[in-house]
């Protein structure tokens, strides 16, 4: 991430989003009716979207504090966020639900930044540090994630809010709705600030389309029975807090809602999928998959709430399209927002493409016809 970020002001570190410091804490927690402790910053993490800390209060307690730039996240759109949490919440799910401020709101506009807080939990934060792309630490575990997010596909049920509005850098399958990919990304990668500076329509159209018609001519037929729900958006071991159980542990709590929107518990799942059970990041650059994690993830999924034939279907139809709106997106946001052209070249030739071309090759097509039937 290299210079400061296109159209925002002075503020953002060249390198990543800077860390929260002990003013920001110092002037941010009152609004939440807390003090903080006199060496309140805990543990803190830069990531690519975002910057966190775990702080210490007055009081003795411990929250989570979030801070975005207001490139990527607005009050509103993080408030979309913190809605469909407290849903789930309300339906008895255990989710990592934000803290109030004096006000009632949960999102606090300051400066370039957009912040939220969350109490801290006591159960385990067992994947911390890791990427998406990686398998579970043990197939017990991934049958336990698959348990929990059949959970919130049911409390999900009941949230009728319409679909977001565009934010950058979420899950969203309505641009993969149209009967061409022509009609309806096209005109939505357009959109996307900055990505046409990066990569044409005729870029997309030339090296991009070609490759997702035929799974986007598959998934056709189906698309009358796909459901709108709204789904977490970014399923991984990372984004779930986890107990002990027995020999192993068990995921028990969900959080970073950061991806979700209204889209299917279908192409939910598929997103799940292909988080965690192809690893794309083999040294070889062959990635394998994890076959029996994955049968016992969607096992202990059908447990909870049983897919129908064609459910499984559109499972499987999903998974070659669910990164599509995302990859692009996220080349957007590394090339425009952060003018790192090398990391938005990854999103665009590694990830949207590459993951693409690999549902071509015979390990791709031999898991998806797995997938029809499992």
């Amino acid at each position: 991430m290299s210079a400061r970020p296109l159209g925002l002001e002075s503020g953002y570190n060249s390198c990543v989003w800077p860390a929260l410091t002990r003013a920001d804490v110092a002037t941010l927690l009152p609004h939440w009716g807390m003090h903080p402790a006199n060496d309140p910053i805990l543990w803190h993490s830069q990531r690519p979207f975002s910057a966190s800390a775990i702080i210490a209060l007055q009081d003795g307690q411990h929250i989570f504090l979030k801070r975005h730039g207001r490139a990527l996240r607005s009050a509103r759109t993080v408030t979309e966020e913190h809605r469909f949490a407290q849903h789930l919440a309300a339906q008895g799910l255990a989710v990592c639900a934000p803290l109030p401020m004096e006000d009632g709101t949960t999102a606090k506009a300051e400066g370039h930044y957009i912040y939220e807080a969350f109490p801290l939990f006591a159960e385990h934060d067992a994947y911390r540090g890791l990427e998406s792309w990686r398998p579970y630490k043990s197939t017990p575990q991934a049958a336990s994630s698959g348990r929990l997010l059949a959970q919130l596909h049911h409390a999900s049920a009941g949230y009728d809010a319409p679909p977001r509005h565009n934010p950058p850098l979420t899950s969203i399958r309505h641009p993969l709705l149209g009967p061409s990919l022509d009609d309806t990304l096209l005109p939505w990668a357009a959109q996307q600030k900055g990505l046409t500076s990066l990569y044409s329509l005729e870029d997309v159209r030339s090296d991009v389309l070609p490759l997702l018609e035929p799974f986007h001519q598959a998934l056709r037929p189906l698309l009358p029975h796909d459901r709108p729900l709204w789904g977490h958006g970014d399923w991984h071991g990372a984004n779930l807090l986890w107990q002990n159980e027995g020999q192993d542990l068990t995921a028990v709590r969900i959080f970073d809602f950061g991806m979700c929107d209204q889209t299917s518990a279908a192409f939910d799942l598929a997103v799940a999928i292909e988080r965690s059970f192809i690893s794309w990041l083999a040294p070889d650059s062959s990635p394998t998959v994890h076959e029996e994690q994955l049968r016992a993830f969607l096992h202990a999924y059908d447990a909870q709430r049983p897919r129908s034939l064609v459910e499984r279907h559109l499972t499987a139809r999903w998974l070659p399209l669910c990164h599509v709106t995302f990859a692009l997106s996220e080349t957007a946001y590394y090339g425009h927002t952060l003018h790192n052209q090398a990391a938005a070249e990854i999103s665009w030739r590694d990830y949207l493409i590459g993951h693409a071309e690999w549902f071509h090759s015979p390990t791709g097509r031999t898991l998806l016809s797995m997938l029809e039937t499992c």
